[in-house]
């Protein structure tokens, strides 16, 4: 190889080299001191590693991740020892508050203690009897690195030969629920499977939930039991499933008394949509001042007056008086109701109807020669609804600056809940913010917005479409917002409108669509120097007065494993714009002359498409921290009447800011390596392509206060068509070039209420400086950002 070639590649990425090589040595002091102050003869626990039998086929095999459960003692979860590091510093003896605080931030050392190692292994037998491997082996071994009073724990599983299935009888002393059972042909037990008694208890629990979808009430999976023999041999088993009656009591000598299980159906339903629970267990009048109004099935039972419409409750409760008793049915009635904003909690109870004579249900075999009783009894169902407090309001502020200007931003919001009495929602904000030089100068920035909506739980539409109305949580909403900015370069106004659907798609899924997205903006003044300033005619041509009309939609899902530092995030949205308008133009309209695109109302309206998607999650690291994430990509293309222009104005990305590039201030970064405005007061940097990544380490500094360390990397780029200048314009062999990377130190006070958050960003990497001095060598405030919000940033 040419060695002045790779003279000059050490030469171009020595800074990057030497930047790896302090962070690495820094990290590797910081594990080498974590153990100072160990008692002697003690070793920190370093790591635990399981070694599992991988010649069991792979569907039979216990996995790593399922043994490691029961491993009692496991290492610190300290990414690069950095809590460790710091918790080595803390004097335990000395205790002020700066060694608690260096201990609630750092991460104490786990002491090997082999008697837990013991017990861990015995977990690990247990759990493999569990599983059907009665004949595994296990065992433990301990290596000791005496210099570094380091430990490694090694757990070692050898499978062994399972015991499997034999035969599966069945044992029904409940003859009608038997058949009801063998209807269903969705067992998960099959003769010749390994015997893990974890699908046995799966079992019970799918045959619970059918039986309690099909009427059974009182049915529990007590009712179910599996004698196991294993004395047949060969490492076989035969496996009975027995289910029993329902015992109704017991007897004067104490044996219980069974019947066959009882079919329920809803026999009344009795709706508080007042609820006060306080109040009803400490007055004895409570009940008696309460009026009844009985609407298609409901008996809605209210104090004073009916505080919601009675077809908005029989819209939401999916259950009917004569209806066999559902689970499912009950459940998808409590999320409608919890997914209607007017109620803060909900309950269902049912209680046993007194009845004077019971209905029998009678059962005929397929060939009639089997006849088989048993009773129906009915339930009175109360759905006890407290609502929340009607009327709300809030109020988010975000701050940010650097060396060169101060950022202010601030939203006030109202909320009624009820606005109708049909559980609807309105909303109201007021959006205010100002951004103020460090320099004397008139040419501050401002913007001023409202916005109204209004979210309706039921699909709005032309025609019935009962079908969809069951879909969980319905909503039709409507939006208006009117924003004016004044910016030192141009004036502009916007008035948008909206009307949509949403609704549920599952458990964690929720789709948008937005069938009317029409939004005007008027450019009352643009500086002919700040147009002249842009090279691109595609973006100055985005600078002009335009109408846009079109139609979008967004898909969500959103998994919460009931932790705030574990959850999941998907989201994508697109929208597109004006292909109805341009289609009828192009049979029925004409053009002015001299102009290459049609207007509608005297404006022209663009024409585009634009998708973006985000994922991020986080997940917990030890007992208190977690590691968050996020990646986020977008991309907007014109095309027809927008073929000359870019995407509008307010459907371009951009990056920095509390929420994104925190080194950067809002719009401050990018596009691409283009060289940064030096003679911009306010720089709008944007582009129509963005990716990011965000990556965040979130841990306690006390009880209130959480902190935590950032890095991000992304930029914005232009892409596509377009006569963009070639340090913009996104490239496969180039970008990763072009990326900001920043780190930062952030803190967060939670109030449970909301999260106060500050966080202080530090450039890395910076691509719109010249090429050579991108990678920041010297620590400069300009260099900075200091962001103050409200929540996390994702």
């Amino acid at each position: 190889m040419d060695m002045a070639r790779i003279g000059e590649y050490i030469k171009q990425h020595c800074r990057s080299l030497l930047g790896v090589a302090i962070v690495g040595a820094m990290l590797s002091l910081g594990a080498c001191n974590t153990t100072r102050n160990l008692p002697q003869g003690s070793y920190q626990l370093e790591r635990n590693r399981i070694a599992i039998d991988k010649s069991v086929p792979k569907e039979e095999r216990i996995t790593k991740q399922e043994i490691n459960r029961y491993i009692t003692q496991k290492p610190a979860v300290d990414i690069f020892g950095i809590r460790g590091w710091i918790y080595s510093k803390a004097d335990t003896v000395r205790d002020s508050w700066w060694d608690r605080l260096l201990q609630n931030v750092g991460s104490a050392p786990v002491i090997l203690d082999t008697t837990l190692t013991e017990r861990s292994v015995e977990r690990i037998e247990s759990f493999m009897d569990w599983r059907g491997y009665f004949e595994s082996e296990e065992n433990y071994s301990v290596r000791l690195d005496s210099a570094r009073q380091r430990a490694r724990v090694t757990y070692s599983v050898e499978q062994g030969e399972p015991y499997r299935i034999a035969s599966l009888e069945y044992d029904f002393r409940d003859p009608f629920v038997g058949n009801v059972i063998m209807e269903d042909s969705a067992s998960l037990l099959q003769v010749g499977n390994v015997l893990d008694m974890e699908a046995l208890s799966q079992e019970r629990v799918r045959i619970t939930d059918y039986l309690r979808n099909q009427g059974y009430y009182n049915f529990s999976v007590d009712n179910i039991h599996f004698p196991i023999d294993t004395t047949v041999g060969d490492h076989l088993a035969d496996v009975t499933m027995i289910v029993n009656q329902y015992t109704t009591g017991y007897d004067a000598q104490g044996m219980p008394v069974q019947e066959n299980n009882a079919l329920y159906r809803i026999g009344e339903i009795n709706v508080f949509p007042d609820y006060d629970a306080q109040l009803a267990a400490t007055d004895a009048t409570y009940f008696d001042r309460l009026d009844t109004l009985h609407y298609e099935g409901l008996n809605i039972i209210y104090h004073e007056s009916l505080p919601i419409r009675p077809e908005v409750l029989r819209r939401v409760i999916s259950i009917y008086p004569g209806y066999l008793y559902s689970a499912e049915e009950i459940n998808r009635t409590y999320d409608n109701l919890m997914a209607l904003s007017y109620f803060k909690s909900a309950s269902i109870v049912f209680t046993p109807m007194p009845v004077e004579s019971r209905n029998t249900v009678t059962y005929i075999g397929a060939e009639g020669d089997e006849v088989v009783e048993t009773y129906e009894d009915y339930l009175s169902c109360s759905v006890r609804c407290t609502p929340t407090t009607r009327q709300g309001y809030t109020v988010e502020l975000e701050a940010s600056t650097t060396s060169s200007f101060y950022g202010l931003s601030t939203s006030l919001g109202y909320q009624n809940r009820n606005l109708f009495r049909g559980a609807e929602l309105f909303e109201a904000d007021f959006t205010f913010a100002y951004e103020l030089l460090k320099v004397k100068t008139s040419r501050n920035s401002f913007e001023v917005g409202g916005s109204v909506a209004l979210n309706v739980p039921r699909f709005m539409t032309p025609f019935p479409i009962d079908r969809l109305q069951r879909a969980h949580d319905p909503q039709t909403r409507f939006e208006a917002s009117y924003n004016t900015q004044r910016r030192p370069y141009y004036h502009r106004s916007l008035l948008s409108g909206a009307f949509g659907y949403s609704w549920g798609g599952g458990e964690y899924s929720t789709y948008t669509l937005r069938p009317l997205d029409i939004s005007l903006v008027k450019m009352n003044y643009v500086s002919e120097e700040f147009l002249n300033r842009l090279q691109n005619p595609y973006l100055r041509n985005s600078y002009t007065s335009q109408m846009i009309a079109g139609i979008s939609g967004a898909y969500l899902y959103d998994r919460q494993s009931g932790s705030r530092r574990s959850s999941s995030t998907f989201r994508l949205g697109w929208e597109t714009s004006g292909n109805l308008l341009y289609g009828i133009d192009r049979m029925v309209g004409h053009r002015a002359e001299g102009e290459d695109f049609y207007r509608a109302f005297g404006i022209r309206y663009a024409q585009y498409a634009r998708i973006d998607a985000s994922w991020a999650g986080s997940t917990p690291v030890g007992e208190q921290s977690a590691i968050a994430y996020r990646l986020y990509g977008g991309y907007g293309y014109s095309y027809g009447n927008g073929k000359n222009m870019s995407i509008p104005f307010d459907r371009l990305f951009y990056a920095g800011g509390i929420n994104s590039m925190r080194g950067w201030p809002v719009r401050t970064l990018g596009p691409g390596g283009s060289a940064a405005p030096t003679d911009v007061l306010y720089p709008s940097q944007l582009g129509n392509m963005r990716l990011e990544a965000n990556l965040e380490m979130r841990f306690p500094l006390s009880n209130m206060v959480d902190g935590a360390l950032f890095f991000d990397v992304g930029n914005i780029w232009n892409a596509g068509h377009g006569d963009y200048t070639p340090d913009s314009k996104f490239q496969f062999d180039t970008f990763y070039k072009q990326l900001g990377f920043n780190t930062g130190l952030g803190v967060r006070f939670d109030l449970n209420v909301t999260v106060l958050r500050l966080d202080w960003g530090i450039r890395l990497h910076d691509p719109n400086l010249p090429a050579g001095d991108r990678w920041i060598k010297n620590f400069r405030l300009k260099n900075t950002a200091l962001n103050f919000g409200i929540g996390y940033p994702f």
